[in-house]
């Protein structure tokens, strides 16, 4: 499946899901898909400086997978947004972003738990388990 087509999925995936970004290794964006009607808190600039920093966060843990495992999906809480980091292979990053309760667009949605796992499965390919 191509990566667009991914990140439309994932948006398809939960209307709570305001902003979806698939980057490289390095932060570079690849592809965005964002809700419509939706504003996005941060400028581009701000955008691009803050995935750099999370993709070289998420390198950092990569380290330690001999240790502890592959990780699975990161997440920063902030108090208008909820931002969690997937990886996707090992080349790629997906960051989806959710309102906090407050600025939710479906309170009768899913939440960061239901979110979390609908990307986690439809990540697995697996499609008994979307």
């Amino acid at each position: 499946m191509g990566l667009e087509k991914l990140l439309q999925r994932i948006m398809d995936s939960d209307p709570n899901i305001r902003h979806g970004i698939i980057t490289d290794i390095e932060g570079e964006i690849l592809h965005v898909n964002h809700r419509e009607g939706i504003t996005n808190f941060l400028s581009p600039d701000q955008t691009a400086a803050s995935l750099k920093r999370a993709a070289s966060a998420w390198k950092a843990r990569k380290q330690l997978s001999p240790k502890i495992g592959m990780g699975l999906y990161a997440v920063a809480a902030f108090e208008k947004i909820t931002r969690i980091t997937f990886p996707l292979g090992n080349e790629h990053l997906i960051f989806v972003s959710m309102g906090s309760d407050t600025v939710r667009m479906d309170l009768h949605e899913g939440g960061q738990k239901q979110i979390i796992e609908h990307v986690l499965n439809i990540l697995s390919g697996d499609p008994t388990r979307e």
